[in-house]
């Protein structure tokens, strides 16, 4: 299958690549099992326009198709990235809009990244001024597509979202992270850029020493736990786990490889073997992280894990809360959904 093929390119191309997350077409079988545990039979689906989006949809339709599962539209959703292609992107996007209003399917199932989200946040924006009725529909959302917002559309209602459903990639909050998120100030990070580009446009305030609107700069005792939750979370997420999981995995293969004697005089010897020893080492590890969650990668050098079944509740407010409602178990035939329990 596609996907198949795709990994299969990579294994080529980047012999030493790893994925720290489960392979994404678990999804796909995953929404199926979804659908028929709700009876939901027919439904709308959104793809990006890209390489990506086409992949989805050549193994979706099949799955469909197989399990009596009829579509009723097929949405693309733009990418975009520069300001300029926004008015012309909106302009050819706007019928989606009234396509997906106009038929009759309840449930939606997206296949998109986090620009194709601005954008179709944009045109549900310019909705509310004209006549079209909202979006009332149930959202089901893979894993690339997070509800995270630009700055911009930090104060944007995101009530049309409320009750989607998501497969999330696995995530825990290791012991003592929200502490150390609680701590975070932009005039202890000196050098990290980021930090202080995210604390200005959070709190649309500025940290330049010369400003002529001294009500506009930054004390650098705002709280970000009052940011909304569409723009910030205060727990660890699924990408986060995933950067967390892969430092440790490497470090685990370092440690290992240093204790070796013979593989440390191989490596005075020839410094080139480095990257050799730690991708034989990564490719048979196996640990329990700090939370207590299992670490290792099939042969595939994809990380043996399931997605989180998530919830998202959008309060009016801003904030932002995700409940976990069960678990896809990517490693069981034809995707095993475990512990789906009641949700809005």
């Amino acid at each position: 299958d596609g996907q198949g093929s795709r990994r299969q390119d990579e294994r080529i191309i980047s012999p030493f690549l790893y994925h720290m997350v489960p392979n994404e077409a678990h999804q796909y079988m995953g929404a199926v099992r979804l659908f028929q545990h709700f009876g939901w039979t027919w439904v709308g689906l959104s793809a990006v326009d890209n390489d990506k989006g086409d992949r989805f949809l050549q193994t979706m339709l099949p799955l469909l198709s197989e399990n009596d599962i009829c579509y009723a539209f097929i949405i693309r959703l733009p990418r975009w990235s520069y300001v300029e292609e926004l008015i012309q992107l909106l302009l050819q996007h706007w019928n989606s809009y009234a396509i997906i209003i106009q038929k009759k399917a309840n449930t939606f199932f997206v296949h998109g990244e986090n620009p194709s989200f601005r954008v179709l946040r944009i045109l549900l924006f310019l909705a509310h001024f004209t006549e079209l009725p909202p979006l009332e529909k149930v959202w089901i959302i893979t894993s690339h597509w997070d509800f995270t917002s630009m700055s911009l559309q930090k104060n944007w209602e995101m009530q049309t979202f409320h009750g989607s459903l998501s497969f999330s990639v696995h995530s825990d909050q290791p012991l003592g992270f929200q502490e150390f998120i609680q701590t975070l100030n932009p005039s202890w990070s000196k050098g990290d850029g980021f930090i202080q580009d995210f604390w200005e446009q959070a709190f649309s305030c500025s940290l330049k020493m010369l400003m002529e609107d001294e009500e506009s700069a930054c004390t650098g005792e705002e709280k970000l736990e009052s940011i909304p939750g569409i723009l910030f979370e205060m727990k660890m997420t699924g990408h986060s786990y995933s950067i967390y999981n892969a430092v440790y995995a490497v470090a685990h293969a370092l440690q290992a490889m240093y204790k070796s004697t013979s593989r440390r005089r191989s490596l005075d010897k020839r410094n080139r073997l480095l990257l050799q020893n730690v991708h034989h080492l990564l490719r048979n590890i196996i640990f329990n992280n700090s939370v207590g969650d299992t670490i290792h990668f099939n042969e595939n050098r994809e990380l043996v894990a399931g997605f989180d079944i998530t919830n998202w509740m959008m309060f009016p407010n801003g904030s932002v809360v995700r409940v976990k409602v069960g678990r896809l178990e990517s490693q069981a035939p034809s995707a095993l959904i475990r512990d789906l329990k009641p949700f809005l």
